[in-house]
């Protein structure tokens, strides 16, 4: 069943249940689907921006600006293959941090498939990485992601402060990421002689319908993200000056305004209405503080395990359901899990969460994972279910791990250390494993105990 219709019937059913069972007067329905006077209406400020910056990336796209960056920095590798990797995993990460995770896709996969049959080399590892990257850009912006949207709005975190926590920690976590994937495709890398002369002979304006536009973009998104950081919420809602510029960009852009509007995704605006009634009925009912007693109770009153918990429980959900109803039904919950006076920064949580829901997509090839691989096969370049999920879930359990260490050492110091020892070990032992040989180690460490044996001796 498709999710928006799924969603309303849902929605319809908790009304019903709301108005004739529970006896609620119709303003019940306002609130869910908008929010209340208390909460500062969060749920209308959510759509809002989304609408927002929808209309901004399609006008955007439209210019070609994505496909402009994307090309500058594929030209920028000079056809050497790891560079190229590391290039495009940074590009996945970049333009994923600014669309969403399926316009992203949409972008970067056929012209992945593109560049590497122009330069004669296997596309499998790009798009395998591509496909990992995307979720993980998805959390360097508030607006990354609409489980971002959702959280920042409802918990009153700005802009700059929520990048500076889980911004600057998912870029730390790319280049841990980076490392790993260099490790594991450097012997499948391969570009034939000649590919940095194709590359140079590239036009990039060849990819751009609007240079004019195109600017005005560029400009816009700056003008935008300066809003976001210097202008704090209390003072002006995010939604407000997106919409400003979604507007200026609309006017000034003199493209067609029924057929920018015609593009907006109307099924995701419907599925987040039918989503927004049934989890605000959690709240309304008591469920929601039911569950996060049940949660605190699991947890204890430790910090540092109720956030661990909410990591990894948020991610494993979201690898099978779709996170935006995970986010919205956990929201309810942490704001009524317990504090502690020892906790740093109050929203620990709700990075947590933003973090979990959005990484454990790559778990499974469920979800948008689903359209990179129809894209892959379309273009006759398929990637097998089973490869995806192979890399999905290897990397995104290193990813989470790292992320809990991080945790660990912002709370228990020491212990996070001792873990961080323990793992250069483990690796140590597998590095000396794979390179010397088990039998090789053997003769080192029984030639190590007979000199131990022969000084004792002595």
């Amino acid at each position: 069943m498709n999710r928006a219709i799924a969603a309303l019937a849902g929605g319809f059913i908790v009304y019903l249940v709301l108005i004739y069972l529970e006896s609620f007067d119709f303003s019940i329905l306002v609130e869910l689907l908008f929010g209340t006077p208390e909460d500062e209406y969060s749920n209308l400020h959510a759509l809002m921006l989304i609408i927002a910056m929808m209309m901004i990336v399609l006008i955007s796209n439209e210019a070609g600006l994505f496909q402009f960056i994307a090309v500058k920095l594929i030209i920028y590798s000079k056809g050497k293959p790891i560079r190229l990797l590391v290039i495009i995993c940074i590009l996945t990460v970049i333009i994923s941090a600014i669309l969403n995770n399926i316009l992203a896709v949409i972008i970067l996969i056929p012209l992945t498939i593109t560049i590497s049959r122009i330069l004669n080399t296997n596309p499998t590892p790009y798009i395998l990485t591509q496909a990992v990257l995307v979720n993980l850009g998805g959390t360097i912006f508030s607006i990354s992601s609409i489980p971002n949207i959702l959280i920042t709005t409802y918990a009153k975190i700005s802009f700059i402060e929520y990048f500076l926590f889980v911004g600057l920690i998912s870029i730390v976590i790319l280049f841990f990421t980076l490392i790993f994937f260099v490790l594991l495709y450097k012997k499948d890398l391969f570009i034939p002689k000649g590919g940095a002369e194709i590359l140079r002979e590239f036009n990039v304006w060849n990819f751009v319908p609007n240079k004019t536009l195109l600017i005005e973009c560029m400009i816009a998104f700056i003008v935008l993200f300066v809003m976001f950081i210097v202008i704090p919420p209390s003072i002006l809602s995010p939604d407000i000056f997106a919409w400003g510029i979604a507007i200026i960009l609309m006017i000034i852009s003199k493209l067609n305004p029924k057929e920018i509007i015609s593009k907006i995704d109307f099924e995701l605006i419907f599925y987040l209405l039918g989503i927004f009634i049934i989890t605000g009925a959690f709240e309304v009912l008591g469920l929601a503080a039911a569950l996060g007693t049940a949660f605190a109770n699991l947890a204890g009153d430790d910090i540092l395990i109720q956030i661990l918990l909410i990591l990894w429980i948020s991610a494993f959900l979201s690898s099978s359901i779709d996170n935006i109803p995970i986010t919205k039904v956990l929201i309810p919950i942490i704001a009524v899990m317990p504090d502690d006076s020892n906790n740093p920064n109050k929203n620990l949580k709700y990075y947590s969460l933003a973090i979990g829901a959005n990484w454990g997509d790559n778990l499974t090839p469920l979800g948008d994972n689903i359209l990179v691989i129809n894209l892959a096969e379309q273009h006759k370049r398929p990637i097998k279910m089973r490869q995806f999920f192979k890399l999905g879930f290897i990397t995104t359990v290193y990813q989470l791990a790292i992320v809990s260490i991080i945790f660990i050492l912002i709370f228990r110091f020491f212990l996070g250390i001792l873990i961080v020892f323990i793992i250069l070990f483990v690796i140590l032992v597998i590095y000396l494993l794979h390179k010397i040989g088990p039998m090789k180690i053997r003769q080192i460490i029984d030639n190590f105990g007979n000199k131990i044996r022969n000084f004792i001796i002595k």
